[in-house]
């Protein structure tokens, strides 16, 4: 018990001084905010680049960081580009990566490594540009830090009521710690989470609260997400970067799902 209560202590305490720093970017907005975004796409995807060596596969590196960064400015690509320029961006880009796995470091696993790089490259970009396009809807600042609380408040609530009391793990082979207690409290955490956000939202209490919920579902699932590529790939953390929780995409996993999820509900809701 000492254990767990040294590691939830530590958790606490990064996550007191991470969130008024995300708070601020947020507010700020501007390079700091795309620098920050871009910043996570590499760490996370070296991170990802590591997890999957440890089974002797080799995706593109620097071709990999490319077709990220292609993902993750898609729109603004094509706000610049016409829509067939940009396909030929990407077949550009995905046939380079297919030439350095046939030509330059063919082997057993060229097939994997190139899959590898393009699904590293979706999972990583493609998520993390919504971060980007949130900034485009009205009141868009405000509809992210609902978004990202909300999805992170349920996190915090899952683990500390599934510690305590968490029983019944639906999840074995996932994610060993996940409790079915700590999951339905978690829901409603972010539920509740939602519901401070009353006088910020123009939308009905019952909405709001709901997409507390929706936020904190789809959060978990992307969490359990992670756990899946770790487990495949045999690894408990994905790195060692933030205290108490383990790597970047440790932090960000659960994220990476709801604020895609959020925002095209919000997209909807909110004119």
């Amino acid at each position: 018990m000492g254990e767990k209560f040294d590691k939830i202590s530590i958790r606490t305490l990064t996550t007191v001084i991470i969130l008024p720093i995300i708070l601020l970017i947020i507010y700020l907005g501007g390079k700091l905010y795309y620098g920050t975004i871009i910043l996570l796409a590499i760490l996370v995807f070296i991170e990802l680049w590591h997890i999957v060596k440890h089974h002797d596969y080799q995706p593109s590196l620097m071709l990999g960081f490319i077709l990220t960064a292609f993902f993750l400015f898609q729109e603004k690509i094509l706000e610049l580009c016409p829509s067939y320029d940009v396909r030929a961006i990407f077949t550009l880009i995905f046939l380079l990566i297919i030439s350095e796995h046939f030509l330059l470091k063919p082997k057993k696993s060229s097939i994997i490594n190139i899959a590898l790089t393009i699904f590293m490259a979706i999972y990583i970009g493609h998520f993390l540009s919504y971060f980007i396009e949130f900034l485009n809807l009205a009141n868009g600042k405000v509809l992210l830090i609902f978004s990202l609380f909300c999805t992170w408040i349920s996190d915090i609530v899952a683990y500390l009521i599934g510690v305590k009391f968490g029983k019944n793990h639906p999840y074995p082979y996932l994610s060993p710690n996940k409790t079915i207690e700590g999951t339905i409290a978690g829901i409603f955490g972010g539920g509740i989470c939602a519901l401070t956000f009353y006088s910020k939202l123009p939308l009905n209490i019952y909405i709001i609260f709901v997409l507390g919920i929706v936020s904190a579902i789809s959060g978990q699932i992307g969490d359990l997400f992670e756990s899946l590529i770790k487990r495949n790939f045999g690894v408990k953390d994905s790195g060692t970067m933030i205290p108490g929780h383990g790597g970047v995409l440790d932090v960000i996993d659960s994220i990476l799902f709801s604020i895609p999820t959020l925002y095209y509900i919000f997209k909807i809701l909110i004119k």
